[in-house]
């Protein structure tokens, strides 16, 4: 178990939420190089010392695997793709993570 603090960012918005945006379209894929479209909802940009692959389940059962980083993901935070966040930004709480082999 590990306590994180959750926040969230949704790439059809630009700016700090998608490295390449053209003509109002996320063109960019996550720092694995994953395309960030087919895990909306299941991906999340992680502390640089988790490895990507590595799956965390936040407290209400839904489960995220690390594919991205970000400038302020640091100390824990996890940033979750999603369009509706399952909860409010800077929650605190203890995940189960499960690291890659």
């Amino acid at each position: 178990m590990v306590m994180v603090r959750v926040s969230h960012y949704w790439p059809p918005l630009g700016g700090t939420n998608c490295y390449l945006f053209v003509n109002n379209t996320c063109m960019s894929n996550m720092a694995s190089g994953e395309p960030w479209q087919p895990w909306v909802g299941s991906a999340a940009a992680c502390p640089p010392d988790w490895p990507f692959w590595s799956r965390f389940m936040l407290a209400g059962g839904e489960w995220f695997t690390c594919l991205d980083r970000g400038g302020a993901i640091v100390d824990n935070w996890v940033d979750l793709l999603v369009e509706t966040p399952p909860v409010p930004f800077g929650t605190e709480m203890e995940v189960m993570v499960v690291w890659p082999n």
